[in-house]
């Protein structure tokens, strides 16, 4: 890509033609010199652009919607329309949000959609700058992020609203000791897509992490999801008085209970393309992080590092995206960063950013149902758009 090859020869002539300029104590400088200028949330918002500008020269920004976007974009014109041909009427919240702003209509969506992209970014690098040691680190974790399909998605599928699930699942991460916040933010993650529900296992296990007896958090969590689960089906309930939804609870246990393995086979041969297309050649992350837990027998962390893969992997039993139903586990990611920084593991800050430049020059491949794309950069797509 002509984006990769600019950045490249930039870097060289900034850091020389092996980049032995460049170091981790270098990046950590600039970082703190521009906080100490602007201001740490300035910083961090201007850095959040730069990164989603890059990111969608990387892929390029999708202006037209396709597919469920298309429904996306009826709901930001009219959030209340209760059409009977829209299949996601339950997946309302980034609609509703956008039409709320004034934001109504297809422009409205995508630039709405990126806006919640910079904000993921920069909500990641403000928790890292406040819990992790270094700025590079903050800069490490925003990168990644940014170029992975959690931001991507949003970024190449017009319309499509999954960027608020991701931003409301790490948010509940985050503040997960504010259990009210936390339940909170559940519901309006399931208020955006209804797959949350398939993370519960794993909210469960961060919950019971927390300091407390085992009856308390016994009854935090069976009132706190009793509560937003029982929320969230009033919700349906209301919506289905007005008219039926197409992709219902029984769309797809229906098909499920009739043939469990079926949507599971149908699929299985992209699997491993679908779960490699979420981070690339970044799954060295987790996969050194899952090393040295199983060094140190830590099987606790081991635990819930299944618990985020296998919640995502169970969506293929009744859907085919299968890119995008794995990117539900991108918490992994940074559970497992969380836990290579912490004491410099492997001692990765020596060599990672050499992982994050070849994680840019691989291509972006993406799966849904049984077909497989290589997503173009800007320049590719307007070279092609040239030559045709």
């Amino acid at each position: 890509m002509l984006e990769i090859a600019v950045l490249i020869f930039v870097l060289m002539l900034k850091f020389g033609p092996d980049f032995s300029g460049a170091s981790y104590g270098w990046l950590n400088d600039y970082l703190l010199e521009k906080e100490s200028k602007r201001g740490r949330l300035l910083w961090t918002a201007m850095l959040s652009a730069i990164l989603i500008l890059a990111a969608m020269f990387y892929a390029r920004v999708d202006t037209q919607t396709g597919f469920l976007g298309t429904y996306y974009v009826k709901l930001a014109k009219n959030p209340f329309a209760f059409d009977q041909t829209n299949p996601v009427s339950y997946r309302l919240l980034t609609p509703f949000l956008s039409w709320l702003i004034g934001f109504r209509g297809r422009g409205g969506l995508i630039i709405l959609n990126l806006l919640l992209s910079g904000l993921f970014v920069g909500a990641v690098y403000s928790y890292y700058r406040k819990n992790a040691q270094l700025a590079g680190d903050a800069f490490l974790a925003a990168v990644i992020a940014t170029f992975s399909l959690v931001i991507l998605t949003s970024i190449y599928c017009g319309g499509y609203c999954d960027i608020m699930s991701y931003l409301l699942i790490f948010l509940m991460w985050r503040y997960r000791a504010k259990r009210i916040l936390f339940y909170f933010l559940f519901l309006l993650g399931l208020l955006n897509r209804e797959s949350a529900v398939f993370l519960i296992p794993w909210f469960i296990f961060i919950t019971w992490e927390l300091d407390g007896s085992c009856k308390s958090k016994g009854l935090d969590i069976l009132a706190g999801f009793g509560l937003t689960l029982g929320g969230y089906l009033l919700f349906r309930i209301w919506v289905e008085s007005h008219h039926a939804v197409l992709y219902s609870t029984t769309y797809y246990v229906e098909d499920f209970l009739k043939n469990p393995m079926k949507m599971l086979r149908s699929t299985a041969d992209w699997h491993s393309l679908g779960l490699f297309s979420v981070f690339k050649l970044m799954w060295v992350v987790p996969a050194l992080a899952a090393v040295s837990w199983i060094i140190r027998r830590d099987y606790w962390q081991l635990t819930g590092m299944a618990l985020l893969l296998l919640g995502a992997y169970a969506q293929l039993f009744i859907a085919f995206d299968t890119s995008r139903m794995f990117t539900l586990s991108f918490m992994v990611m940074f559970v497992s960063l969380n836990h290579l920084l912490e004491n410099n593991r492997f001692q990765v800050r020596s060599w990672i950013f050499w992982v994050v430049l070849f994680n840019l020059i691989f291509p972006q491949p993406y799966t849904a149902s049984n077909t497989v794309q290589v997503w173009q950069s800007l320049s590719t797509w307007g070279l092609l758009q040239y030559w045709k």
